[in-house]
């Protein structure tokens, strides 16, 4: 049984609270093919691989003194890898210029949620795979609550940013929004109980280049029972079919989001089918594939 530590580098500590799901399920996969797991903001651990996250918050000097280290990494993010950049934010394209060889040279592996972030960082010589998040069992509430126990009619949780912003202003004109950022510091416990309270769960884009969704929320809202609404990603993301519903751009989706609200008995078949859809998809073999690759 070998030890993999998962090292969390993050912008504050309210954006790792934010996203707790997301080491969560890391940490509960590779238990899952038997590894002994720790965690860790900012710190390695020397008899261990170490699997890092947040790519995009490493600065310089944190990065120069991984590459020279006598550390095991890999690096799980899930983050937009494209056009040379993390998010199309010019200012981390130094991650993958002559800066970065010597870390990239020895990152034994890379996992994405997206194929794009794949493809880029297989272009740079390091060994790269799609993870697509399923199952995990600390996500599946003991039970479902019933329509009428559903107090909130739609919560979104996440940044908000100028685009999003506009979206919600559109949704609120016709039903109301519950809406949480991470300032509010929620931890995943409560968050995910205000969505099981919810009749939809909002699931929200980014302003263009942006084109995709990420896949974790729908998955762990799936485990919830939870319906999703979600706008329509602009590239072909076909793991996401049967997650959620979409609005196209031409709808209102404050229209939209109200005829669902309308539809208690289409939102739980739904859900239920999005439930059923996630138990079949396998995290397991990429990780074990990573993490048995030897140099």
């Amino acid at each position: 049984m070998s030890r993999v530590h998962i090292v969390v580098f993050d912008r504050t500590p309210q954006w790792t609270i934010m996203k707790e799901d997301i080491y969560t399920s890391l940490h509960h996969w590779l238990s899952k093919i038997g590894h002994v797991v720790t965690i860790e903001p900012r710190s390695f651990e020397r008899n261990a691989i170490n699997i890092i996250t947040g790519l995009q918050y490493i600065t310089p000097e944190e990065l120069e003194n991984i590459a020279d280290s006598p550390y095991e990494y890999g690096i799980f993010d899930v983050e937009y890898i494209a056009a040379g950049m993390v998010n199309f934010k010019p200012e981390t394209s130094w991650l993958f210029a002559d800066r970065a060889r010597r870390f990239l040279d020895r990152c034994r592996f890379f996992l994405s949620y997206f194929d794009d972030s794949v493809r880029a960082m297989a272009r740079l010589g390091v060994f790269s795979r799609h993870i697509m998040p399923g199952y995990v069992e600390a996500f599946e509430p003991d039970g479902v609550l019933g329509e009428g126990d559903k107090t909130i009619e739609i919560y979104f949780f996440g940044n908000v940013d100028a685009h999003r912003a506009a979206v919600l202003r559109r949704i609120e004109r016709i039903v109301p929004v519950l809406v949480q950022t991470p300032s509010q510091v929620t931890p995943l416990f409560l968050r995910n109980a205000r969505a099981a309270r919810a009749k939809i769960v909002l699931i929200l884009g980014r302003a263009p280049p942006f084109g995709h969704i990420g896949p974790m929320r729908l998955v762990e809202m799936a485990h919830l029972r939870t319906f999703v609404l979600s706008e329509m990603p602009s590239v072909a993301q076909p793991e996401l079919d049967g997650l959620c519903a979409y609005w196209t751009a031409d709808e209102d989706p404050g229209a939209v989001a109200q005829a669902w609200l309308l539809a208690p008995e289409r939102r739980r078949a739904k859900a239920e089918a999005a439930f059923e859809r996630i138990k079949a998809f396998d995290p397991l073999t990429p990780l074990s594939e990573a993490l048995e690759l030897r140099r």
